[in-house]
C-alpha cells in the first residue's frame, strides 16, 4: 500500500509528446510576451497588492525562469517556487557590489537543489518587495496575497 512513482523513458512516444506540447505552448505565449511584460510593468503601480503581487511574481518567473510553485504538504520536501517564496528566501540591498536595488535568492527549488542568484532589479520591482515583507516575519509568505 505504498506509492511508487514511475519516470517515463526520454525516448517514450509519451515523454516526446508532453515535451512537444509543452514547447507548443511556449512557442504561441511568444506571440503574446512584451502584452504581458507591458501589463505586468504597468500593474506595479497598482493600488491593489494582490495585483502588484501578481506582477511582481511574473516579472520574477518572466526574467529569472522561477518555477511558479505551489503549497506543499507536511510530509513534502520544503522546496520552493516564485509564488511560495517566504521572506527569509530573499534579502534586499539598496547597493550591493556596485549595483543598485539587488535582490539576493536563496531557496531550496525543485529536487531540493539550491537556487542562489544575486540579482539586480527595477527600482519598482525593488520598492514593492520592501512593501510586501513591511511586518512580516521570515517564514511569512513574500506573496501572501496570492492563491
Amino acid at each position: 500500500n505504498q506509492v511508487k512513482y514511475v519516470m517515463l523513458n526520454p525516448s517514450s512516444k509519451l515523454k516526446g509528446e508532453k515535451d512537444w506540447q509543452k514547447y507548443e505552448t511556449a512557442r504561441k505565449l511568444a506571440i503574446s510576451i512584451e502584452k504581458i511584460r507591458k501589463e505586468y510593468r504597468e500593474d506595479w503601480k497598482s493600488k491593489e497588492m494582490r495585483i502588484r503581487q501578481r506582477a511582481v511574481a511574473l516579472y520574477f518567473i518572466d526574467r529569472l525562469a522561477l518555477r511558479a510553485g505551489n503549497e506543499k504538504d507536511e510530509d513534502q520536501a520544503d522546496t520552493v517556487g516564485c509564488c511560495s517564496l517566504r521572506v527569509e528566501h530573499i534579502e534586499l540591498h539598496e547597493q550591493k557590489d556596485g549595483k543598485e536595488y539587488v535582490v539576493v535568492f536563496d531557496f531550496l527549488g525543485k529536487d531540493s537543489i539550491r537556487y542562489y542568484n544575486e540579482v539586480p532589479v527595477e527600482k519598482r520591482v525593488f520598492k514593492n518587495l520592501q512593501l510586501f515583507m513591511e511586518n512580516k516575519s521570515p517564514g511569512d509568505d513574500l506573496f501572501d496575497r496570492l492563491n
